[in-house]
C-alpha cells in the first residue's frame, strides 16, 4: 500500500476498490481523478487515441496511455521508467514527473512508503 499527502492531507482514494495507488517499476502511480482533485487541474479524456489532457492556468499536458512521450505546452518530454496505464478500469499516472512539471515539490519516505506532494494553492 501506498499513502500520498497532498499539502500535509492525505489524498482520499479508495482502498480496496482497485483506486490505490501503487508502484510500478519505481514510480508511484496515483488515479487520475484523485491527481486532478489533489492539483486543481481540468481533465479531458479522449477514448479513441487513449490520450489523457491536464490543464492548468498556465500549462497542458497531454499524455498517452502505455507512452513515455508527453507533450508540456507543446513541447516534447519522455515519462522514465513508469507510463500511464489503466488498471481496474482506471486511468493512473506516474505523478513524480508531473508533479516536478507543475512546480510541485515531491518527497518520498520509503519507511512509510508514503509519497507527500507539497505546493501553494
Amino acid at each position: 500500500m501506498v499513502l500520498v499527502h497532498v499539502n500535509g492531507k492525505y489524498l482520499h482514494t479508495v482502498f480496496g476498490t482497485g483506486a490505490e495507488p501503487f508502484i510500478e517499476n519505481g514510480r508511484t502511480m496515483i488515479p487520475l481523478r484523485a491527481l486532478a482533485d489533489a492539483f486543481g487541474l481540468e481533465v479531458s479524456w479522449e477514448q479513441s487515441e487513449q490520450k489523457v489532457t491536464l490543464k492548468t492556468n498556465d500549462k497542458t499536458i497531454v499524455l498517452s496511455i502505455g507512452k513515455s512521450e508527453m507533450l508540456v505546452n507543446g513541447e516534447r518530454f519522455y515519462l522514465e521508467e513508469a507510463v500511464p496505464m489503466i488498471k481496474n478500469d482506471l486511468t493512473f499516472l506516474p505523478v513524480r514527473q508531473l508533479a516536478e512539471l507543475l512546480g510541485v515539490k515531491v518527497e518520498w519516505d520509503g519507511d512509510s512508503r508514503t509519497a507527500a506532494f507539497t505546493y501553494k494553492e
